[in-house]
């Protein structure tokens, strides 16, 4: 085997693993892939044959010319002016091309810059935890190709050619190399500057599939939610600060609503302007007829305190995974929002947007109430006619009738309820509409087909309360969710999404107000658990999934920041345990004076607050033991000649510099004669020193313990002397 053929296998692997990961994010086409796998695939079996004769540089330019057309087109026709495709496309077509042209030394050199510009695409455009398999894989051929390169190269220059000797057994220093390499890449990852967009994502933002946010979109038809109800996508991730455990009570997260309905469509109800913003990044929502902005109070006020802003009960976190919608979904219990922007927008129904739309994970804060917090408009009775809320588009005789009947006498709350009762136990719940007209959907559902999903429920349902003077809008969000025990956050899927009702009712002789309906029955609402290993392992599958997500793509500035207040605490909590005499302002905490109090004796709250940190020093100073016996394992023997040499250098340190042309006896001389006391040990070890070098013959055991003892002497003797 020739050492060409081995470069050439060498390179023909690494290409073929470079691009693996670019179609599963569709940056490029599978069917570009598979061309371009064969054609290395060709290109590795020519190179087991090792002929003679390879592309030469004038068929490669020819190569080149003949492709700039199909790249010009593939630019300009194809892409409409977008790089990214058509310059992936470009270097595949140029690697595999330089493949079957390698005939010189620096030809290879050349197709290893191609390879490394194919990972960095696979890395920039993949943010699936999967590529880190991909990353490792990769830095281990890649650093196997550069030894291989270097010992061949330097076999080489000896005129060697022999194929046993190009045999290299670098197994355990690619592992341990690879492992040094991730091991420092964590620390690197953690403390360099970040940049906000480090990716070039294509359309399935990583992942390998497309995300859509069917029932977020400006407008809507009557089968958006049950095309995104079959997606197991996670949408949400929330944690209740209190609890830490799965939700107690049922979760409803309002994402949009919808006023104005017409041919089997909604559409979304327009903005009316930002939400009020109090201390900090803080934005409150007002239950209030017009959404005035009302005082906002300098601290969150205490239950029972104020009409303006509803009582805090609780808090939860939430993460928002990227839905290609401005929607930001909020617990209908949501009376406060602190989401890290500066701007938030709400619309005439009380949904709450963000002003962009995010491509990567939104983490925000909510406080919630007791009860619902339904901030949309007022309805405008008073103009009925140009009111959207009581719009009678696509509401027939023969539906007014059947919801004045289903809805009787007697007060409006309870004929609300008895109509929401009618359709959730008249009704079934299914998705197969195979065979349907679409002429007259709410009709057909009402009277003909009887069966339908939760937006045909929850449609039907506004239609028939407008047919009675009752304003109602369409809303749209996720009902529900999973508790996952491997972190203790529950999860909202894309199968969550759910469709139900606000109307506009009186609320108890106080006033009116909007109020939730949810007339799907409980067979088609969204479940909320399920058991079994299957969905066990699924929930492990999304903790991984978080992580990433968490503390590699949007790792950021504050986590930085976070990790170096936290090292300075824990270097505050050592100094203290070691110095307990310490100052003590700590962190703008102010001292107490000359007339402070006593130190606090040691309390078994004080004990168990400093005992992590006395782990923590027992654990370093185990180390240091471990590592000081690792250092004194490894170390090379004492022999004579270390030992006269370190001499030479103790006496140059205590003035006694002299050449290193002067002999061992001289130097004996030289040394008795200005220090006295070092004479005899500086004997010894010349002396020794004289017998192993010219006596062919290594010291014995007893005759290294006396060197050493001597050694030893003349080193103090210096230090005393000087």
């Amino acid at each position: 085997m020739t050492f060409g053929r081995q470069k050439r296998l060498l390179l023909g692997w690494l290409a073929l693993v470079a691009p693996l990961p670019l179609p599963f994010n569709e940056v490029v086409e599978w069917w570009v892939l598979v061309a371009y796998l064969g054609g290395v695939l060709l290109f590795l079996r020519r190179a087991q044959q090792d002929p003679p004769r390879w592309l030469p540089t004038w068929g490669l330019n020819v190569l080149g010319l003949a492709y700039l057309p199909v790249f010009l087109a593939d630019l300009f026709v194809l892409n409409r002016g977008h790089l990214t495709q058509p310059v992936l496309h470009l270097i595949l077509f140029s690697l595999l091309v330089k493949l079957f042209a390698l005939t010189r030394e620096r030809d290879k050199w050349q197709a290893t810059m191609g390879i490394f510009f194919l990972f960095l695409a696979s890395m920039a455009t993949s943010v699936h935890p999967t590529i880190a398999l991909f990353l490792v894989t990769f830095l281990a051929l890649a650093l196997a190709l550069l030894m291989r390169f270097a010992f061949l190269h330097v076999l080489a220059g000896f005129g060697r050619h022999d194929e046993a000797l190009a045999r290299l057994p670098i197994g355990g220093f690619l592992a341990f190399a690879s492992a040094g390499a991730l091991v420092l890449a964590v620390p690197l990852f953690a403390l360099l500057p970040r940049i906000r967009s480090p990716y070039i994502v294509g359309t399935g933002m990583g992942t390998g599939a497309t995300i859509e946010a069917a029932g977020f979109s400006d407008a809507v038809t009557l089968d958006s939610i049950g095309t995104i109800r079959t997606s197991r996508e996670v949408a949400l991730r929330l944690q209740d600060e209190a609890a830490r455990g799965a939700a107690t009570s049922e979760l409803r997260f309002k994402a949009a609503t919808y006023d104005l309905y017409e041919g089997g469509s909604w559409r979304r109800a327009p903005l009316v302007g930002s939400l009020p913003r109090g201390q900090g990044v803080r934005f409150w929502l007002h239950p209030v007829s017009g959404m005035q902005a009302a005082p906002v109070p300098a601290q969150d006020p205490a239950p029972g305190a104020g009409e303006a802003q509803p009582a805090v009960a609780r808090w939860m976190k939430i993460w928002l995974q990227p839905l290609h919608s401005r929607s930001l979904p909020l617990p209908v219990e949501t009376a406060v929002v602190e989401p890290r922007l500066a701007n938030l927008v709400i619309d005439e129904g009380g949904a709450v947007n963000l002003s962009f739309i995010p491509l990567e994970v939104v983490e925000y804060r909510v406080g919630l109430a007791r009860r619902p917090v339904l901030t949309g408009l007022a309805p405008n009775l008073a103009g009925r006619e140009r009111e959207p809320t009581l719009d009678l588009t696509g509401v027939s005789p023969r539906m007014a009738e059947l919801a004045g009947r289903a809805m009787g006498d007697g007060p409006l709350p309870v004929r609300a309820q008895r109509l929401e009762t009618y359709l959730m136990q008249g009704y079934t719940y299914t998705q197969d509409f195979r065979d349907r007209s679409t002429a007259n959907p709410i009709e057909d559902f009402l009277f003909r087909y009887k069966s339908g999903h939760c937006e045909y429920f929850a449609s039907t349902m506004v239609l028939l309360l407008r047919s009675q003077g009752v304003p109602a809008r369409l809303v749209t969000g996720f009902l529900g969710g999973e508790y996952n025990p491997f972190e203790g956050y529950t999860i909202v899927r894309n199968s969550n999404a759910h469709a139900w009702v606000e109307a506009y009712l009186p609320d108890g002789g106080t006033g009116e107000s909007w109020r939730v309906f949810d007339p799907t029955p409980p067979a088609g609402r969204p479940a909320s658990e399920e058991r079994g290993a299957w969905p066990l392992a699924r929930q492990a599958y999304d903790f991984l999934l978080f992580r990433w997500d968490r503390y590699v793509l949007t790792y950021g500035l504050y986590d930085q920041l976070r990790i170096v207040s936290d090292l300075r605490d824990l270097w505050d909590r050592v100094w203290r345990v070691f110095n307990p005499l310490a100052a003590a302002p700590h962190h703008g905490r102010e001292s107490a004076g000359p007339l402070a109090a006593p130190a606090a004796t040691a309390t078994p709250e004080r004990v168990a607050a400093r005992t992590p940190v006395l782990v923590l020093a027992l654990l370093l100073a185990i180390l240091a033991l471990v590592v000081l016996r690792l250092v004194r394992a490894y170390r090379p023997p004492l022999t004579a000649t270390r030992a006269y040499r370190r001499l030479r250098r103790r006496a140059a340190r205590a003035g006694l510099a002299l050449p290193d042309s002067v002999a061992p006896l001289a130097f004996r001389r030289a040394a008795a004669a200005r220090y006295s006391d070092i004479a005899a040990p500086a004997a010894k070890v010349i002396d020794l020193y004289l017998r192993e070098s010219f006596g062919d013959r290594a010291l014995a055991d007893d005759e290294i313990d006396e060197l050493e003892e001597a050694l030893s002497q003349a080193e103090r003797a210096f230090m005393t002397a000087r």
